[in-house]
């Protein structure tokens, strides 16, 4: 019997295969296809942008060309692989690690006109720069190899208000607090932890931000590229620092009161499925998550009736007193394929515009701009940018997220995975996250030790098995 995520999968991949077979858009010369990875609101959010930019604006002319959207999922780097004339031009990557894979043979440079605003300062953070800048192996040919379009903060975690008293709000807690924490709040059907473990990445987001608190070196150690000069040409898994976080991990993920319905019920949770635990169902009362579970939250909210009173958000913890906490970012990069024509490009520097985001932001909320430019009106203070809109609109920073204005986009490392190409993706780290998990929570629970001894060996030999 075909699973519930091979049938999603494959209903992902159908516009694809469809999009790329001959001649579908022959008779349509200027029509321009971009691959994206959102479902949902999300869809509908991004149709908004494409729509309005089909009017010009101040800080960009109108777009002329017919856009063909191609949803596919946690599956969009398949598109990557699409060959033939009708194959997407333009896609919206969510793991821009891959375009260090990917430069020069299946994407190309754009513009740097597109990283630069009119004052000659970049429109970006550095750490965008640094990810996205190659040079073609062989060739002196370096250049930017995408452009940002929507950034996020991975370092969040959201709770429910109302499931705790005044006096013990997670707030106050460390990370190294949070196991000792899941027994004493378990109580009823509620539990502490909603997880979204049928999306991989959910997982990864999880391990990075505890390994970046528990050991930040080891953290940039490890996305740094084997087989550079003076680098190993294999990354060192087994150390003491990342022992650490998957012992941390355990006692969270392992402890039998963690989640409604255990472990093997988070399986079947997928990421927005564990935001409706914590503010519709109520399952749970706080979940891991990046800025973009807004829109779930909010939906939530309306069909319970509720306000965003009852929402809390704050920074993901350090591990205790004397550590730091995590800022991780992540974000979709609009990339172009190496055939596209340059109406791709021009599509991609409408979308880049500051005002391009607006209708994402406005209407739907779930949007951090990667561009310091973009404004919306707001009340924030006359020195800083305004990047959303007052407490009447769903993106405002000054509702839900008053209480991390200030860390939306101040983040210091990009996200773990996105560094490690396909070690981060589903074969490699994903898999090795999910099994532990299982290991831990479902067949042998208390077995820290152990899960980790085989996930450092699974690490290890699937980063073996890419050389």
């Amino acid at each position: 019997m075909a699973t519930r995520r091979a049938v999603l999968r494959a209903g992902a991949l159908a516009p694809l295969l469809a999009a790329c077979a001959p001649g579908v858009f022959r008779d349509r010369p200027d029509v321009v296809r971009i691959a994206v990875p959102w479902s949902g609101t999300e869809l509908v959010a991004f149709r908004a942008v494409l729509e309005g930019i089909r009017d010009p604006r101040p800080d960009a002319p109108a777009y002329p060309y017919e856009v063909d959207v191609v949803p596919l999922g946690d599956d969009v780097d398949t598109a990557l692989h699409a060959g033939g004339r009708d194959a997407p031009d333009v896609v919206m990557l969510p793991e821009a690690g891959q375009v260090r894979e990917l430069a020069g043979t299946r994407l190309r440079a754009v513009g740097e006109s597109l990283w630069v605003a009119p004052d000659s300062k970049s429109r970006y953070h550095h750490l965008w720069w640094d990810l996205l800048r190659h040079t073609v192996p062989g060739t002196d040919a370096t250049g930017q190899y995408g452009v940002p379009f929507k950034a996020s903060n991975k370092s969040l975690v959201w709770y429910d208000r109302e499931a705790f008293g005044d006096n013990d709000s997670p707030r106050a807690w460390m990370l190294s607090d949070w196991p000792d924490k899941i027994g004493s709040f378990a109580r009823g059907e509620r539990r502490l932890f909603a997880l979204g473990a049928a999306d991989g990445w959910v997982l990864t987001d999880v391990f990075a931000n505890v390994l970046r608190t528990v050991t930040p070196r080891d953290y940039e150690d490890l996305v740094k590229p084997p087989g550079e000069p003076g680098r190993a040409q294999l990354r060192e898994w087994d150390r003491p620092g990342v022992r650490a976080t998957f012992g941390m991990l355990g006692l969270v993920w392992g402890h039998p009161d963690a989640f409604a319905g255990r472990v093997a019920e988070t399986l079947r949770r997928q990421f927005a499925d564990s935001v409706r635990d914590v503010f519709l169902h109520r399952r749970a009362a706080m979940v891991v998550a990046p800025d973009f579970a807004e829109p779930v939250v909010r939906h939530s909210l309306r069909r319970t009736g509720r306000s965003d009173a009852c929402v809390g958000v704050m920074g993901f913890p350090a591990f205790g007193r004397e550590y730091l906490a995590p800022r991780i970012g992540g974000g979709d990069v609009m990339v172009v394929t190496t055939n596209a024509k340059q109406r791709a490009e021009d599509l991609v520097a409408a979308l880049a515009a500051p005002s391009a985001p607006l209708p994402w932001m406005t209407g739907y909320g779930g949007f951090v701009a990667p561009n310091g430019s973009v404004r919306a009106r707001g009340a924030r203070g006359s020195d800083e940018p305004e990047l959303a809109p007052g407490t009447e609109d769903p993106a405002s920073y000054d509702g839900i997220f008053k209480d991390v204005a200030d860390q939306m986009n101040a983040w210091d490392v990009f996200g773990f995975a996105d560094w490690l190409g396909p070690l981060g993706r589903r074969n490699g780290l994903w898999r090795v996250l999910t099994n532990f998990l299982v290991d831990v929570g479902y067949r042998a629970p208390g077995r820290i030790e152990q899960a980790t001894d085989t996930a450092i060996a699974g690490l290890g030999a699937f980063e073996r098995s890419l050389r």
